[in-house]
């Protein structure tokens, strides 16, 4: 394999290094610009990686990572107008080849070559984990398994772009979500097939919300973690306002949301009155389409979010090993709490996990009264052309995920309901015992926590040791300056009633 390192925050640069790299047969290697230097070094050195194309920002980082990386060569700066000389020359200090990017471009362009044709074998990305719990993997993602999943994309909004009101030429999409991660990746490419034009963030994620007021994007794809701070700051600052203001958007929140079970999105008034000058004054206004994906989204904010944008707003789940997207919700489908159906490249099936009383033959989930009639409970696993080829140079970890029959077991537990969409309970490997004997989910109980619009991150941890669990808070400051309270130096101070 020639092998291409893609070192920096989304930009342009970014997506023509890689379509670059496909036409010459090469395979990209991309980095998150967050990674620290033992990252970087370890992930460099396993993959023998020789050139990296870069900002002038990650360059330093890549002088320090030379001397633990003799493989590392040369070095291909998109900005080196932002590159000091003595940039390019510590480079050179350091046995590093320096080349500008737009040099190269323009030698390229002096040349008529053909594009190399590839085979759908071919490991077109390695995609690494973060490595929170060891060393990163890097799941090898094929030509073959790209373009299964962009096809089931391309289905999806192709087919039903007839509910975007304008055509694809005149859609715009606001590229903020990292690309290294394969979700922004097939996103963006499936955009481009389509034709949609894409902006790209100014990369400081504290001023997003600045990126979307300008750019005005048509379609909107996001993280729980940002829609949730959206729903907060929507609804915290509407009721914060108090009198005719707050009772109205509290009336047209109920009315809409009334309509919502209908299958009805728009209301002439309360759009109108309030929603349509809340969305105008963020930058919101000409969104159509809005899709989440990466983790779950909690119902309330997901119906709160159709009624605000007033259009489709869907939810897919899939993750790096399958390519990216293996369920999504249908644009007509207005219930919430699943993930939707299997995309067309993507057969599943549930596994039965006993010693947690998940079997695939269950037909009831959850006790009480929340309990729900249910087609089967357990592991969630994945099959289809578009299944990874495996982690680089980790056999052991790839028998893990991949059994005999090329089933790929994804470690989420979840339940077929009646109507046939795929709803996600449970995370079996972050299910633990307590010392009294009580099994925890650790993520179900943080979703719980990060519903309060006062918290915008929680960790918890348990230990078979011990009776109890403990859990780092990280609060939402934007929200908490918004209560009763006052500055005291760096530290606000709630108003005690």
């Amino acid at each position: 394999m020639r092998l291409i390192g893609i070192y920096m925050k989304n930009r342009s640069e970014w997506v023509i290094a890689e379509q670059g790299a496909f036409t010459r047969r090469a395979t990209t290697v991309p980095l998150y610009d967050t990674l620290g230097e033992d990252v970087v070094d370890y992930i460099v050195n396993q993959v023998l990686l020789e050139t990296v194309v870069c900002t002038a920002s990650q360059i330093p980082r890549l002088i320090a990572c030379k001397a633990e990386c003799p493989t590392l060569t040369n070095i291909i700066c998109v900005d080196p107008e932002a590159c000091p000389e003595a940039v390019a020359t510590a480079c050179h200090a350091a046995g590093l080849k320096f080349y500008r990017f737009d040099d190269i471009e323009k030698k390229g362009s002096e040349v008529d070559i053909e594009p190399l044709v590839g085979e759908p074998t071919d490991i077109a990305t390695f995609c690494y984990t973060s490595g929170t719990t060891g060393d990163p993997k890097g799941a090898l993602n094929s030509h073959g398994n790209v373009v299964a999943n962009i096809s089931s994309i391309v289905i999806l909004l192709g087919t039903q772009s007839p509910l975007f009101d304008v055509k694809a030429s005149q859609q715009y999409y606001l590229s903020y979500l990292p690309l290294p991660h394969i979700m922004e990746r097939l996103v963006s490419i499936s955009l481009v097939h389509l034709g949609v034009a894409i902006g790209f963030y100014q990369g400081d994620p504290l001023k997003i919300m600045e990126d979307v007021a300008a750019l005005r994007p048509t379609l909107f794809v996001s993280v729980p973690r940002l829609l949730n701070r959206l729903h907060d700051k929507i609804t915290v600052g509407a009721r914060a306002a108090g009198g005719i203001k707050a009772y109205l958007f509290e009336q047209a929140l109920a009315s809409k949301k009334a309509r919502l079970q209908e299958g009805v999105l728009k209301h002439a008034l309360w759009d109108k009155l309030v929603f349509d000058k809340i969305k105008a004054r963020i930058g919101l206004d000409r969104v159509q389409f809005v899709a989440s994906g990466s983790a779950p989204l909690a119902n309330h904010v997901m119906d709160f979010l159709r009624v605000f944008f007033g259009c489709p707003v869907t939810e897919g789940y899939g993750q790096t090993e399958n390519t990216c997207l293996a369920t999504y919700s249908h644009l007509h489908d207005f219930t919430s709490g699943h993930v939707g159906l299997p995309v067309c490249c993507m057969d599943i099936k549930l596994v039965d996990v006993p010693e947690l009383g998940y079997l695939s033959t269950d037909t009831q989930h959850g006790t009480g009264e929340s309990a729900t009639d249910c087609k089967g409970r357990g592991e969630i696993c994945f099959r289809g052309p578009s299944i990874f080829q495996g982690y680089y140079k980790m056999p052991e970890r790839t028998k893990e995920a991949l059994d005999s029959e090329g089933w790929l077991h994804s470690g989420d537990i979840g339940v077929w309901l009646k109507t046939g969409q795929l709803k996600i309970v449970d995370r079996k490997k972050s299910i633990f015992k307590l010392s009294q004997g009580e099994y925890v989910s650790a993520e179900r109980v943080e979703n719980v926590i990060t519903q309060s619009p006062l918290i915008a991150q929680a960790f918890v941890h348990g230990n078979s040791l011990h009776s109890c669990l403990v859990a780092i808070i990280v609060p939402d400051f934007e929200t908490f300056q918004g209560l009763p309270g006052s500055q005291e130096g760096d530290r606000w101070v709630p108003q005690r009633s």
